[in-house]
């Protein structure tokens, strides 16, 4: 009886995330799914995911769970790179990926990298100044590298004459959601106006979302709570703003260490 309840709420979960990932393509315009061989394999791997009633659904040991969430990342980096749904895809410098594990408990995320098209590095998050100023700020809140898993709203690095708009945010959340959903951080923080909007599901300002922590809005991970603040791009215009910021980071620290 146990083991067909479980079967159960797996299959109810697996329809709920369906479901959501529906009504997001369906914001982005796509109404019709192409039946080729990567739509097969992609349903083919969601099935085994899900657990399909009648299947095996044996409890796995954790580190066969981590490999398998680890191997989720990668298929989903992949479509990072060969994505063209929005204009950005047509002269992007390149794509910049999340960078860490999924066991990090603090997932940060900004809205794009910004580089020059001479020098671009897919290993440059935000951008080479900001980057240095990032870890910085990490590094006073006393969180290692491989303790906080960063990545952008939009993964493109789109060049300094090309900006995204909200057709490209709504292109590459589905890419975010993932992300989100396979890290599970305990703690958000959302670093400028972009991210802490589409975060949040606000359109507060961000002088008025800082400092406080909020709920990140979207399933299947309902139960993580963001804080938003500035992002290092700003830092660098407005220095000012560095100590609203510092206080900001101080709270996150906090939450971590009280969870």
């Amino acid at each position: 009886m146990q083991e067909q309840q479980s079967k159960s709420l797996t299959g109810i979960d697996a329809v709920r995330q369906v479901r959501n990932q529906l009504k997001i393509h369906e914001a982005m315009g796509i109404k019709e799914y192409p039946l080729n061989a990567d739509m097969v394999r992609f349903l083919e791997l969601t099935d085994r995911r899900a657990g399909v009633p009648g299947q095996s659904t044996a409890v796995l040991p954790k580190s066969v769970i981590k490999t398998k969430q680890g191997v989720d990342l990668e298929l989903l980096r992949q479509e990072m790179t060969s994505c063209t749904l929005c204009h950005l895809s047509a002269n992007k410098l390149g794509t910049v990926q999340g960078f860490g594990n999924n066991s990090c408990r603090l997932m940060v995320i900004g809205d794009w990298s910004q580089q020059e098209k001479n020098d671009f590095s897919k290993d440059v998050v935000f951008g080479p100044e900001e980057d240095v100023m990032f870890w910085k700020m990490m590094t006073a809140i006393e969180l290692a590298r491989e303790e906080v898993f960063v990545t952008n709203c939009i993964k493109c690095c789109p060049g300094n004459d090309n900006s995204p708009d909200t057709q490209c945010e709504k292109s590459c959340f589905s890419f975010l959601e993932r992300e989100i959903a396979e890290v599970k951080p305990d703690v958000i923080c959302a670093m400028g106006d972009v991210a802490a909007r589409i975060i949040t599901d606000s359109l507060e300002p961000l002088t008025r979302l800082r400092g406080k922590f909020g709920r990140y809005r979207y399933e299947p991970a309902q139960n993580i709570i963001v804080m938003p603040t500035f992002h290092p791009r700003f830092l660098l215009k407005i220095p000012d703003m560095k100590k609203a910021t510092w206080l900001d980071l101080q709270a996150v620290k906090r939450r971590l260490e009280e969870t």
